[in-house]
């Protein structure tokens, strides 16, 4: 079935809701505002015309990140393909889906969820010990005693996507941030304790490009680099520092995914982020099943999806 073969009957509908939302992303905020339809859900905290206003102002991309690097005697451009979009979910969707990791979290550490979905090491030094909770597949990101090299783990047995990551993902896909030629299947949380961080690191290839991950609770800076300086625990030296805001959605493709390796250094504050990725077919866990109820989400049910 091609590149769109992960839920494919989403495509047709998507897309001519996608040309709608560029069309009305030409029209001045109060006519947006006026068109676009919110959620009717009595639960839902309502916002006001000012505040919507608000929400549409800040949801903006930025592209066309420059930091030249030195590669096999080529000068490259290791930021060319990364988005920054602003302001994709709003503080009231941000509180929800915050809230529902923290349960997660909790039910991770009652041994609620599937073997290989949570995984919390003990902090024996700065920068190691962040929460991880994986859904869709299991990433191992290191070898394995048995010799198994890093990868998507064939056997690992995780929890399937949450509703409330299927609403995030048709907000992505229906808001243009990602295309639908590449609706992810994957994603996993980080939950980052103060003095935390990301290593350096090139996401696998068992992933398709593009991908994207989600900032919550606190802002922080993603290093890039062709080859990042690591010059103690969490603390590292690159080329480029982009600011990654609450709320946001740092999209990686081209070179900044592929040429460019990435990282977070230790944080100061709590954060979390959500990471969106699609597997390549051919490396799709064994056990893995498309989700066929995916296209009656909409990106409206923040209320009662969790």
């Amino acid at each position: 079935m091609g590149s769109l073969e992960i839920y494919d009957h989403i495509s047709s509908v998507d897309l001519s809701k996608n040309q709608n939302i560029v069309k009305k992303r030409k029209m001045n905020t109060e006519e947006f505002l006026e068109e676009e339809e919110f959620d009717s859900n009595a639960n839902n905290t309502k916002l006001s015309i000012e505040d919507r206003k608000q929400v549409f102002k800040r949801f903006y991309m930025k592209k066309d990140y420059v930091c030249l690097d030195r590669i096999n005697r080529r000068i490259v451009n290791i930021l060319d393909g990364l988005q920054l979009h602003i302001g994709v979910f709003n503080s009231m969707e941000q509180k929800k889906i915050v809230q529902f990791i923290y349960e997660l979290q909790n039910r991770g550490r009652n041994n609620e969820l599937e073997e290989h979905t949570y995984s919390e090491p003990n902090k024996w030094m700065r920068g190691k010990g962040r929460v991880t909770i994986q859904f869709g597949c299991c990433y191992n990101y290191a070898v394995e005693k048995n010799g198994i090299p890093p990868g998507i783990l064939p056997n690992g047995i995780v929890d399937h996507i949450p509703n409330l990551f299927k609403i995030m993902i048709n907000r992505l896909i229906t808001s243009l941030v990602l295309p639908i030629s590449c609706v992810p299947d994957s994603c996993i949380i980080n939950i980052y304790e103060p003095d935390d961080c990301i290593p350096p690191h090139i996401d696998s290839h068992d992933f398709i490009r593009p991908f994207c991950t989600v900032s919550f609770l606190s802002k922080c800076n993603i290093i890039f680099r062709h080859k990042i300086q690591i010059v103690g625990p969490g603390e590292f030296i690159g080329s480029a520092s982009i600011p990654l805001p609450v709320g946001s959605v740092l999209v990686l493709n081209g070179n900044g995914a592929n040429l460019a390796k990435h990282c977070i250094p230790a944080v100061s504050y709590k954060r979390i982020s959500v990471t969106f990725r699609k597997m390549d077919k051919a490396k799709r866990p064994y056990n893995f099943k498309l989700d066929s109820k995916f296209q009656n989400i909409k990106s409206s049910d923040f209320s009662d999806a969790s």
